[in-house]
């Protein structure tokens, strides 16, 4: 199973984002410049963020996905890396949703002709994101909602709605995230459907699917999941309950 890059898997958050926003447009009002050293100094100030790793992300993700410039500096000192001064754009945040986070979260596929979505998200959308050699990618639940958004009414849409039960079935997510973001994007009935049919999979006592060893085999390996607050509707889901096992079995190599 493909695995997640190691980078960037600490949580950030959308109140310390706005902080390092409000920072940077502080400090060029007073007329200091916002170097790194003064954004760090004026959030530390404040009891938000003293970390300086932890300020590298937020920083790294604004400049990533375009919210952001940084301007290096070279110092006369010897052996001092060169100062690093922000800027804020004025623009919305970009990142990256579509197959290309799908493979990034794990997708155990051979995606031929993967898509990439690049969309304008808020500063939620870009704290939950998760940066990788230089691209900023959505959260799970964004990639998840946008790709459905995207090709709900096209020819990919069978293909999207198995990658996302694989996904879905097989990752941790946020659910009320996820439904909120979906609702906003009119996809919120697809991704209740979702839902629905994966825990009708995993939780019913008696589901109907005919590969049973391929079932137990997955219910082994997804143990503590925690069943989804939905009603199983399976005439109105595109996917059959054995489609959709196929999927989750294909995720975890049981397929």
């Amino acid at each position: 199973m493909r695995k997640q890059p190691t980078e960037n898997k600490r949580n950030k958050s959308a109140a310390v984002a706005e902080s390092v926003i409000k920072s940077i447009e502080t400090l060029e009002r007073r007329g200091i410049e916002p170097t790194f050293n003064n954004v760090l100094a004026y959030l530390s100030s404040r009891n938000i963020l003293s970390n300086h790793r932890s300020l590298r992300l937020y920083l790294d993700a604004m400049v990533y996905s375009g919210l952001a410039s940084v301007r290096k500096e070279h110092v006369k000192q010897p052996n001092v890396r060169p100062k690093q001064v922000y800027s804020l754009t004025g623009k919305r945040p970009f990142v990256e949703a579509g197959e290309q986070a799908m493979l990034f979260y794990g997708l155990n596929w051979t995606v031929p002709s993967r898509s990439s979505i690049r969309i304008k998200t808020d500063i939620e959308g870009l704290a939950r994101g998760r940066i990788a050699r230089g691209t900023v990618y959505a959260s799970l639940e964004d990639t998840v909602v946008e790709t459905l958004a995207k090709n709900k009414n096209n020819d990919r849409v069978y293909q999207t709605l198995t990658f996302c039960v694989a996904l879905l079935a097989t990752k941790k997510f946020d659910q009320d995230y996820l439904l909120q973001r979906a609702k906003e994007k009119k996809v919120g009935t697809i991704v209740e459907g979702l839902l629905a049919e994966i825990n009708y999979v995993l939780e019913s006592p008696k589901p109907e699917v005919e590969e049973v060893r391929t079932l137990y085999q997955i219910r082994q390996q997804t143990p503590h999941r925690k069943p989804t607050p939905t009603d199983y509707k399976p005439q109105r889901f595109p996917l059959s309950p054995d489609e959709v096992a196929d999927a989750i079995g294909k995720q975890l190599g049981v397929r």
